[in-house]
């Protein structure tokens, strides 16, 4: 069932129990979107959501039965926000434990590439296509020290969402990371303090921000092209990373 300007879109947020998942999931809804969310909680975050399943993103099972489960009501996901993420208490590399490094690569790289082998078939079937949104980080552009596997993970997650765009050269599926810097989350409040959050980025900023691209295809107005990275400052500032063009005769696959 293709999507049109008269039917709502369906999109899927995950990691959408609190911050900026949350706030994603509100505007989106916000927006007129049919709203799938899903955490590692019970309960849903109770913005407007028309569906909301627990589900751990790391978990292949889990997402076969998040997908099935919006694609058996609507018939279609028109928009996916790989939100979920997870990062530990900053430690040197020698110091990182293989418990948090392993996390660190199942929840910010495995759980969006699970996500996108089950999304991309139904999007690249429809005649509307799709938008798919990875919520990376700044650190996946500047890597941070005592943070070396979050933005390692981070920073295969921006490659991940360029390699995706390079599959579909036409843009018919549109794929941005969303690199935002440190926000006023409870993530940065349990890795920095409480102190250090409340001055950090509103997530309500960065939600509009993905809002926009999920409905609009823009940011601040401009049409990005697929595979961008989008920075956001601390003070809300924008930057727009558009790669160029490969040029090192990569075959492009067909569809």
């Amino acid at each position: 069932m293709p999507s049109s300007d008269e039917s709502p879109r369906v999109a899927i947020v995950t990691g959408a129990g609190r911050g900026l998942g949350r706030a994603v999931a509100r505007e989106l809804a916000a927006r007129g979107c049919q709203v799938v969310t899903c955490s590692t909680g019970e309960a849903g975050p109770g913005v407007g959501e028309v569906l909301h399943l627990r589900a751990d993103v790391t978990d292949p099972h889990a997402v076969d039965r998040l997908v099935e489960a919006t694609l058996g009501r609507w018939g279609r996901i028109d928009v996916l926000v790989n939100n979920a993420g997870y990062t530990a208490a900053p430690a040197a590399i020698s110091e990182t434990t293989d418990e948090v490094a392993r996390r660190c690569v199942e929840t910010n790289l495995l759980g969006p590439l699970f996500l996108l082998r089950r999304v991309l078939p139904g999007m690249n079937a429809s005649s509307s296509g799709g938008v798919v949104i990875n919520v990376a980080s700044r650190a996946g552009i500047t890597p941070v020290p005592g943070l070396a596997a979050y933005s390692a993970s981070k920073s295969a997650l921006v490659s991940l969402t360029l390699a995706a765009a390079k599959e579909r050269p036409d843009g018919k599926v549109l794929f941005v990371s969303i690199c935002p810097g440190g926000m006023d989350t409870d993530m940065r409040v349990a890795v920095y303090g409480e102190d250090d959050a409340r001055r950090q980025l509103d997530p309500l900023r960065v939600a509009d921000l993905v809002a926009e691209l999920a409905t609009a295809r823009t940011v601040n107005g401009r049409v990005v092209r697929s595979g961008a990275a989008v920075l956001v400052t601390k003070d809300a500032e924008v930057q727009v990373i558009e790669w160029p063009p490969d040029e090192r005769g990569h075959a492009t696959l067909r569809h």
